[in-house]
């Protein structure tokens, strides 16, 4: 497989201008689809061109996606973003992502405890409005998902995004450290509201004394994101292959007429220079 390690890619390819040996997982992002890799991933890259630092993203991905995490490993984590607009393409190397984790190629367990790693500030998701297992009816945790259901009764190895999040924070505070912020980055209205009834609910049912500390001291923010990325075709695939010279797994194409990430509530452990990428 030709990677972006290996292939020669046109001069006006953009590629990462910081030291990617540096980036430690700062950020734990649920749900390496396109328009995260067109968006949160971009904008995280962008933010590490213009200032530097250590605010690297672990991928998750619990039960598909392995064939694209493989891929990824082989390139190093990298990956490329077309940006078309009226003046031309501009490809872009994004470097931001330097480690992923997949429930079938890895473990639930490694998962968990990657987000109980000290250096992790922000536990981000563009999981869809399914992902986080809410009635619609109620607003609040689905008590019947069958996840949610194997969660209750296995605490402790959770198969929801609402388990693994709480599970890891209470091992988060049982250890004594600081939890991390859950930023919900899905274009659903009210989505800090949603993730937080979410993980409340979870933690509810397993202990008052768990969703009472996560409701004291974890920041669930509102965002609104935007970000024109269409979904992948042959077409589009192929040209991304002639813009680049090569066939590269994982490739996105995007507008970059706008790219919006406003979020409501800010919390104390926000990235360096993230205003600025946003612009």
């Amino acid at each position: 497989m030709t990677t972006i390690a290996t292939a020669t890619l046109p001069k006006n390819v953009q590629y990462p201008q910081y030291d990617r040996s540096q980036l430690r997982s700062r950020i734990v992002h649920f749900g390496f689809g396109a328009f995260h890799r067109a968006h949160q991933a971009l904008l995280t890259d962008r933010v590490l061109n213009n200032v530097g630092g250590d605010w690297g993203i672990c991928e998750i991905s619990l039960f598909s996606g392995d064939t694209l995490m493989s891929q990824l490993r082989e390139q190093d984590h990298l990956f490329t973003v077309l940006e078309k607009g009226a003046d031309g393409n501009q490809p872009i190397v994004i470097g931001a992502v330097h480690e992923c984790l997949n429930a079938r190629l890895d473990s639930l367990a490694a998962i968990i405890e990657k987000f109980c790693e000290p250096q992790v500030a922000i536990v981000s998701l563009t999981i869809t409005e399914k992902g986080y297992c809410i009635d619609p009816a109620t607003g609040k945790l689905d008590p019947t998902h069958p996840r949610i259901i194997h969660d209750l009764e296995n605490p402790t190895l959770p198969q929801s995004v609402p388990g693994i999040l709480v599970e890891a924070l209470a091992r988060r505070r049982e250890r004594g450290l600081p939890p991390f912020t859950v930023l919900s980055c899905d274009n659903i209205p009210d989505n800090g509201h949603v993730v937080k009834n979410a993980v409340l609910g979870m933690a509810e049912k397993r202990s008052p004394a768990l969703a009472d500390w996560i409701a004291d001291n974890v920041s669930f923010p509102g965002t609104m994101v935007d970000r024109i990325v269409p979904a992948a075709t042959p077409e589009s695939l192929a040209e991304i292959a002639t813009v680049l010279g090569s066939t590269i797994p994982a490739p996105s194409v995007a507008n970059p007429s706008f790219s919006g990430w406003s979020k409501i509530t800010l919390s104390p452990g926000d990235p360096p220079g993230r205003q600025r990428a946003c612009r």
